[in-house]
């Protein structure tokens, strides 16, 4: 799978190309979207809080977003610290194969883009300004 770029105002990581299923129809289909849905959700609480505790979970990703979050953690972690607790986090769609949640924190709204890879780990985050 080859990393791709999403262009965001505050850009985390490259995000990994998913393949997108086109299967729509099947009963298995809803069911495994779901599924999906809500690993790349608990995947996602949980890196936000690793983050604002200033412990990326390196080991739930891949090695290319490992290495992205390692030479920018200085300037994204204070960033994500400085949102405040999350209050909210809401599914608002896929977009280019990955899951959008629009994330209400006590200091900031912002929008976060995350796919997962083939192994269960994070392939691609990417988080802006809500808009």
């Amino acid at each position: 799978m080859k990393p791709i770029l999403f262009a965001a105002a505050l850009t985390l990581v490259p995000a990994a190309a998913v393949a997108q299923d086109t299967h729509a129809g099947h009963g298995d289909h809803a069911a495994h979207a779901e599924a999906q849905v809500s690993a790349e959700e608990a995947m996602l609480r949980t890196t936000i809080a690793a983050m604002q505790a200033g412990t990326p979970n390196y080991d739930d990703m891949g090695a290319e977003l490992a290495d992205a979050v390692r030479a920018g953690e200085a300037s994204i972690t204070p960033m994500i610290q400085g949102f405040g607790a999350v209050q909210t986090l809401e599914h608002q769609g896929e977009v280019q194969g990955a899951q959008h949640y629009r994330a209400t924190f006590d200091n900031a709204v912002t929008d976060w883009f995350i796919a997962l890879g083939d192994d269960g780990k994070i392939a691609g985050l990417v988080f802006r300004p809500a808009g």
